[in-house]
């Protein structure tokens, strides 16, 4: 019976919460927002901590960068810390319990680093935009 209690927290804690980005391949830009997403199941806790961590650094790096996400949302953009976003390599995001308990980790990213935001290639106007309004026209009686 041990062994088939066992084989069971197995199989629902491989089934838990799973960042799917970013990736090793995406990474994050080091320019505004960044996209954090995830996958989830039915029995994984209700509200989590987004947590960008780095152990590879000194001293380790340990940012919230928000609390309290609902995990039906599935994707969330986050806004870089106040200081800005960080440059380098070795970047996790990490889903935590919450932001009381940040080594209580529900589910890790892949290593990843910050790159510079590219730029569209495509034709762009310096001119601004107006747009006409048209006010409606009343029949008087």
């Amino acid at each position: 019976m041990r062994t088939f209690a066992t084989i069971l927290a197995f199989a629902a804690s491989a089934m838990a919460y799973s960042v799917t980005a970013p990736t090793n391949a995406t990474g994050f830009s080091t320019s505004g927002q960044n996209t954090v997403s995830w996958s989830m199941v039915s029995t994984d806790a209700a509200n989590f901590t987004i947590v960008l961590s780095n152990q590879q650094v000194n001293p380790p790096v340990q940012q919230i960068l928000a609390a309290l996400v609902v995990g039906t949302l599935g994707t969330i953009q986050v806004n870089p810390p106040s200081t800005g976003w960080p440059t380098g390599s070795g970047y996790q995001i990490n889903l935590v319990a919450n932001s009381q308990q940040l080594s209580s980790i529900l589910a890790q990213s892949d290593q990843f680093s910050f790159h510079a935001p590219t730029s569209s290639s495509g034709s762009s106007s310096s001119l601004p935009t107006t747009s006409l309004v048209v006010p409606p026209t009343f029949s008087g009686q």
